[in-house]
């Protein structure tokens, strides 16, 4: 056994994982995902406890670690150290060593093809035995997915080498194993290769076995399956090819199971009118192909043609809108060790969200998830398992590594060749751009030219270039003005789809409507994909057992990226952010458009271009400052693809003198009239709210009562209620009815927010993004007030504070003016002049601190989740019901969060029904919280964070928008404050 392992590690007297042209040893040729069944009717229920002819090693395994390669045959030779280990799994994750994450650079400093000496090299043994009915029959064995390089040895016997981490290697041991029970297995895995340089993906790296192991021993190799349609796109186009010890026979069933063909191999046909898949109707055939003897595969086949003609993507002759998302394989407890309810609740999130397309970033995903995508539709852009970003503009080009690229996509392509959701090739990503692309599309177009190719680095930095490579132009982040310049060229012929774009990193995905815009506006520009689905956090513990999401340098790891990994729209346990609202309405496949508002007719449009609307039921209702007033059912939807249907709701009289009436709104949802298996009858999947009669009401007005001046604060009373303005700090020092305090401090300005991702990356200071480097050389994380001037004025009180971070108190100023009504009302208001230097800040508002116990919030304005001037457009104005501890929204680096706006008012209250009301003038922005700014933006991870008891009101009357700078465009201009001075007021009104 140790020799044989020697063999395989220094094959020819070399390290196998320093040589790049050695990509694999006796690993048989790439094929489709296919189990042999003893019949075609068992065959066809896909179920492989009903074939003797597969089966699993999957289970309890015998594993130790070894510190490099070299000492893995002595350490396989001591009969101690041995531990028990799940397969599948990663050692990285079992406490045996580190994971480790990294974006652009290498986890290492060796340059390739070379790599550190301390190499850890895990070492797994079992033993095995072959059913005696196996006898005569060929006897592979395969790894359906292996981090580092694998070396295999059975019986002391070596039998091959594979080095891509994400397709099987399959090896054939009939001449090695024996059918007497007694089998012997070791799989010893060394982690860092020089593959490691062109397997270097955004990601944690890890090490071990990541995917199923299994044997098998059927007689048919592979079948290749091409079903397209015809140039009228309405009957379809079979072609079946395949390999086997034997002829093969094909028969094809329909979704209701009914034959509709039977022929021999090979098969080139034509089917009369199938039913086609796509997306939005994923109709799915049966395939069963099957020996004389009945030894039978299957494999599911959708009808359906890609091409691009008329610079549009079409799928069935139709132009798609790709609302699509990035997808890496991650599990916060397993690493990239998916299972399989795992991956159906990623399938189920993404349908219930309308994304309707997937990338596998960045290589091809566990099979399951195409069969997931081909049952419940999904378009796949299948990625190769390649990417030298370290070494973007070398590997490209290096000679010795062109088979690592080649077999590589040959790999992918022949595994997944046959699954229809899959509409693009891609070669990979930020590998750059050189001969070893155009070596492996050339391979692909002549493999398989059913299908367009997409590869990002072939247009980088040159979007009209490229064209060997890819069909698509697929830029990353780019600018909303330059797609659209891009989009009206007529020199390219290819559709413009974003390979990534709004980067989904904390508290982001702003202008995510204003990318929508542009791709309504412009056929050439058909959507996008969005980076990325899910955050990459690895559950640990504190030692206060407080759970956490754990990022790049928490395991003590030097070569590292922080946080960057928590860039997923998910939460790593598959919990949504309140972007991924956003994505869901930008995405809905129903919009509904005003045609005349007065008279409430309206039309609505279903923007599939498959299917009718049939599956779903609408309801509407209307609203009077939140309350509502009339509601109804929406007609049946007998709405073609892309037609529309114009409907007239009963709304009442909308036309009155507007100044005096109450704001109202219709709001339209969209439900599924059945269950599917994504989703239960009932689930919304769209919506959409007008504004019928909007009156920019003030709801203050009038003089104020007369201010008494005391030694230590001038003093308002007026119905019970009591404010005080100190006189020394122009703060509010009591606000109060009776003995009862509403407020402990404030109102402060506030022109500073715990920082977002994409306002700067404050764990990364040396990749600047964003505007928080400015920001804190502008000391607003430590703004000072220093009172210039408080003096009792006819009516109210005028207080003058002067703000700055620096020495100088000369960065803002801020007046305001308090004035209590007869009412009882605090009519509070505010100018703020900024200095030039002070332009493009995060917020302009005041901040209040409110005693404990103002617990129920209530509000009316937009919500119910959070919302940000440029990712507001799934929010709907109404009222809504929550608490203080509710609002808190947990991004895995803690950070600026909650935030409703254009709200007409709001409330804080006890359990009594004591607190505080405040009412806009029109509206105003707020965040409701037990943790200030400081305490967010001072915190590494959630654990860190220390609820108080007070409640923190933030009032904004403007907030910058968020847009995507952490990896992308900073936030657009019309969404940034940059104003000399502002304006506002808002009204304080103790409640109880």
């Amino acid at each position: 056994m140790k020799d044989a392992l020697e063999r395989l590690l220094f094959p020819g007297g070399q390290p196998s994982w320093a040589q790049p042209d050695l990509q694999s040893l006796n690993r048989l040729p790439p094929r489709a995902t296919l189990v042999s069944f003893p019949s075609p009717e068992a065959a066809a229920t896909f179920d492989r406890s009903a074939t003797p002819w597969h089966r699993s090693l999957d289970g309890t395994w015998d594993f130790k670690l070894a510190d490099r390669p070299a000492s893995a045959p002595a350490a396989l030779r001591l009969a101690r150290g041995w531990d028990p280990v799940a397969v599948p799994s990663l050692w990285t994750m079992l406490g045996y060593d580190q994971p480790q994450y990294t974006n652009v650079q290498m986890p290492f400093a060796d340059r390739p093809p070379h790599v550190p000496e301390a190499n850890p090299t895990g070492i797994y043994h079992r033993r095995f035995a072959v059913p005696r009915a196996w006898r005569g029959r060929r006897v592979v064995l395969g790894f359906g997915g292996v981090e580092g390089v694998l070396h295999v040895v059975v019986n002391g016997e070596p039998v091959g080498i594979s080095k891509d981490a994400r397709t099987p290697a399959e090896f054939d041991v009939t001449n090695v194993v024996r059918h007497d029970g007694k089998n012997e297995l070791v799989a010893v895995v060394v982690r860092w290769s020089d593959s490691s340089f062109i397997e270097d993906q955004d990601q944690w790296w890890h090490a071990g076995i990541s995917r199923e192991v299994y044997l098998r021993a059927g007689r048919i190799d592979d079948i290749f399956v091409t079903a397209g349609l015809d140039d009228r796109y309405r009957d379809g186009t079979l072609t079946v090819t395949g390999e086997a010890e034997g002829p093969l026979a094909a028969r094809l069933f329909d979704p209701r199971g009914r034959e509709v063909l039977a022929a021999r191999l090979p098969v080139a046909t034509e089917i009369r009118a199938p039913q086609q898949w796509s997306a939005e109707d994923p109709a799915l055939y049966t395939l069963v192909v099957s020996l004389d003897d009945g030894e039978s595969v299957a494999c599911r086949v959708g009808f359906r043609r890609v091409e691009i003609r008329d610079r549009q993507l079409l799928v069935n002759g139709k132009a798609i809108l790709v609302c699509g998302v990035n997808r890496h394989e991650h599990d916060d407890v397993h690493g990239r060790v998916i299972s399989r309810e795992s991956m159906e609740t990623d399938v189920k999130l993404m349908k219930q969200h309308n994304v309707n397309a997937v990338r596998t970033s960045h290589y091809p995903d566990d099979p399951y998830w195409l069969d997931l995508c081909d049952r419940y539709g999904l378009y796949v852009v299948d990625e190769a398992n390649v990417e030298s970003h370290a070494y973007y503009d070398q590997i490209c080009q290096d000679m010795r590594y062109t088979r690592g690229f080649v077999e590589r996509v040959q790999n992918m392509a022949e595994r997944d060749k046959n699954h229809p959701s899959i509409i693009l090739w891609s070669l990979g990503n930020e590998s750059g751009y050189g001969a070893n692309h155009d070596a492996a599309a050339g391979w692909l177009r002549r493999r398989d030219p059913s299908r367009p190719l997409h590869y990002e680095g072939a247009i980088r930095g040159n979007w009209p270039g490229g064209r060997g490579a890819t069909d698509i132009v697929c830029p990353m982040y780019p600018e909303i003005a330059d797609i659209e310049a891009y989009a009206q060229r007529k020199d390219d012929p290819r559709p413009i789809i974003l390979c990534e774009y709004s980067h989904a990193m904390g508290n982001s995905n702003g202008s995510l409507a204003d990318y929508f815009a542009a791709f309504e506006r412009h056929d050439a520009l058909q959507g996008g994909f969005i980076w990325e689905w899910i955050d990459h956090g690895i559950r640990q513990t504190d030692d206060r057992g407080r759970s956490y999401w754990a990022y790049g340098g928490d395991f003590g790891e030097e070569r590292h990226d922080a946080n960057f990994c928590a860039d997923g729209i998910v939460w790593p346990d598959r919990t949504p952010h309140p972007a991924l609202n956003e994505l869901k309405f930008l995405s809905q496949p129903v919009r509904v458009e005003p045609v005349d508002l007065a008279r409430g007719r309206f039309r609505i449009l279903n923007r599939q271009v498959f299917v009718d609307l049939s599956e779903l039921r609408g309801s509407w209702e209307s609203t009077a400052d939140g309350r509502v007033t009339r509601r109804g059912a929406l007609p049946r939807l007998k709405v073609a693809p892309g037609k529309t249907l114009d409907v007239e709701l009963d709304l009442g009289d909308v036309s009155g003198d507007v100044s005096d009436a109450a704001e109202r709104f219709v709001t339209f949802r969209f439900f599924r009239r059945r269950a599917t298996e994504w989703a239960p009858a009932g689930h919304e999947v769209a919506w959409q709210q007008f504004a019928l009669a909007r009156p920019i009401r003030r709801v203050a007005h009038g003089r104020g009562v007369r201010p008494t001046e005391g030694r230590r604060a001038i003093v308002l009373e007026a119905q019970g209620v009591r404010a005080a303005i100190d006189r020394k700090t122009g703060l509010l020092a009591e606000l109060s009815r009776g003995d009862r305090r509403a407020l402990l401090d404030g109102p402060r300005l506030q022109l500073w927010r715990a920082a977002t991702d994409n306002d700067g990356l404050r764990l990364l200071p040396e990749r600047r993004s964003g505007v928080l480097a400015r920001w804190l050389e502008l000391g607003l994380d430590r703004m000072v007030l220093r009172l210039d001037d408080i003096r009792p004025s006819r009516g109210g009180v005028e207080v003058v504070h002067r703000a700055s971070g620096r020495r100088q108190y000369d960065d803002a100023i801020h007046r305001q003016r308090y004035r209590l009504l007869a009412s009882g009302d605090l009519l509070v208001e505010n100018e703020v002049q900024i200095s030039p230097e002070l332009r493009d800040l995060p917020r302009v508002g005041v901040l209040f601190e409110l005693p404990a116990g103002l617990e129920r919030l209530e509000w009316l304005g937009l919500g119910p989740w959070e919302n940000y001037p440029d990712r507001q457009a799934s929010a709907v104005v109404g009222r809504f019901q929550s608490t203080v501890a509710e609002q808190y929204v947990p991004y895995i680096l803690p950070q600026e969060h909650g935030h409703r706006g254009q709200v007409r008012r709001l409330s804080l209250t006890d359990d009594s029904g004591f607190g505080i009301e405040v009412l806009g003038q029109p509206t105003f922005g707020f965040t409701a919280s037990h943790l200030t700014s400081g305490d967010l933006y001072g915190a590494l991870h959630t654990s860190d964070l220390e609820p108080r008891p007070e409640v923190f009101l933030s009032l904004d009357h403007a907030q910058r928008g968020l847009g995507t700078a952490s990896c992308g465009p900073d936030t657009l201009p019309r969404y940034q404050l940059n104003a000399s001075s502002y304006r506002f007021s808002y009204v304080v009104r103790v409640r109880g």
